[in-house]
């Protein structure tokens, strides 16, 4: 039991002392390629950044050859999203003067994309879609609340109805509102 404790209070003092970071927790909605989704960034460390998120988008369609994406009246899902950051050399972005607003700056990322549902609109059909990339990318910050990311990276996505496994390039941006 004290072991229990012991976690929550180192827990939340890291929460209420804001030394041992710069990165901050942020509430956001977003617009982008993928869809439209709400969402947190949280802070694990001063370099790691959770950024979890809840969306509705297009869909994936992988096949044996190929991927496609598509968001149109016949073609959405409800996502679910999960990024893990590492941020590089925010320091050295603090040196140039450069902003660290709204959580900025230069990062590694691996992230997860689960589609809840396909469509049956296609011949053949599209089912729910897991997709994971490793990403090289910036997040930068366009005055105090909007945010602008863009990443590069390699994915492989996979249909879990249908049993299609593909790699792709993995290339997007986003805008962000940040509370």
């Amino acid at each position: 039991m004290k072991r229990i404790f012991l976690t929550l209070g180192v827990i939340l003092l890291s929460q209420i002392t804001d030394a041992q970071t710069k990165l901050k927790n942020n509430y956001k909605i977003e617009l982008g390629i993928q869809g439209i989704s709400v969402g947190t960034e949280i802070p694990l460390s001063d370099k790691f950044l959770a950024d979890i998120n809840l969306g509705w988008g297009g869909i994936t369609d992988l096949w044996h050859n190929g991927i496609s994406y598509e968001w149109s009246r016949n073609s959405n899902s409800l996502f679910a999203r999960g990024q893990v950051r590492y941020y590089l050399s925010r320091e050295r972005r603090e040196e140039k003067g450069h902003s660290l607003k709204n959580n900025a700056g230069t990062f590694i990322a691996y992230q997860t994309k689960f589609y809840f549902s396909g469509t049956d609109y296609y011949s053949p059909q599209v089912g729910k879609s897991w997709l994971n990339e490793v990403q090289f990318g910036q997040q930068l910050p366009l005055g105090n609340h909007f945010i602008f990311r863009y990443y590069a990276g390699l994915g492989n996505g996979y249909d879990l109805d249908y049993k299609n496994s593909t790699f792709y390039p993995a290339l997007g941006f986003t805008f962000g509102y940040a509370f």
